[in-house]
């Protein structure tokens, strides 16, 4: 089952002959059946798999090889953002080198950051607690925690975002030339 960044499950389409909806405005992607999928769900394996290989390695030497703690700064990250990303307004923060003020970000506690990644509750906490040692992440005076400020402006992550970006669209163009998803 496919999970938001808010921990709350999403619930499966009857069909997936519709199109998906787009929070980016009118555009939508036609996404193959289940079945359509199954046919040719290897292609999609196996530049995922590439993808995952080529980004991971990067991240991972951020967080000292710690995918558990790249996973919750990761799921923090996107929680803290949520809201306001899917927002008109979000146009001033839409890059990365511009900072999110704390009052337009939603802190996040570990327990939410457990259910949306499916790590143990105690495992977040702890890492939760070395990443704000290491001061890429703070607790919230309202209470969770997020990311502190400038902590993903470095030159490091944008390198990092920038591969991701890169090897994602290499995803997205086998998907494509293999028909398990189509721009209408």
């Amino acid at each position: 089952m496919d999970r938001l960044w808010d921990g709350k499950p999403t619930q499966p389409r009857a069909t997936s002959e519709a199109p998906s909806p787009s929070r980016r405005g009118n555009r939508r992607l036609k996404v193959a059946t289940q079945a359509e999928f199954r046919d040719k769900s290897r292609i999609f394996v196996y530049e995922m798999s590439e993808c995952f290989c080529k980004i991971l390695p990067t991240y991972s030497q951020q967080m000292q090889n710690d995918l558990a703690k790249l996973l919750i700064l990761h799921a923090l990250g996107a929680s803290n953002i949520q809201r306001l990303m899917a927002r008109p307004q979000r146009a001033p923060y839409e890059s990365m080198d511009v900072r999110i003020p704390p009052e337009l970000q939603t802190p996040s506690n570990a327990l939410s950051i457990a259910d949306s990644t499916g790590l143990p509750r105690e495992t977040v906490r702890r890492k939760l607690k070395e990443l704000v040692a290491a001061g890429i992440v703070m607790a919230d005076e309202r209470g969770g925690y997020r990311l502190k400020p400038g902590a993903v402006q470095t030159d490091e992550f944008h390198a990092a975002f920038y591969a991701s970006f890169k090897a994602m669209m290499a995803v997205f163009e086998a998907c494509l030339e293999a028909k398990l998803v189509e721009v209408e």
